[in-house]
């Protein structure tokens, strides 16, 4: 992803961030409605995410310093 636009790569983290939040919000809200399963699959894909700046290092946040 070297060959990016910088406005790519942050519309790409802004959108992967995005993905974070509903997936954990899904997943909470479903495991209150005793939806296990579905709340475990939204688990999981909120962990996936989670890892996913490790993957594909474009998506970590420029240094602040």
């Amino acid at each position: 992803m070297a060959g990016f636009d910088p406005r790519l790569k942050r519309l790409l983290r802004f959108f992967v961030r995005a993905l974070r939040i509903t997936s954990s919000t899904v997943a909470v809200v479903a495991l209150l409605q005793d939806q296990w399963v579905a709340g475990g699959c939204f688990g999981v894909a909120w962990l996936l995410l989670l890892a996913a700046p490790r993957v594909f290092p474009a998506l970590e946040p420029p240094d602040q310093s």
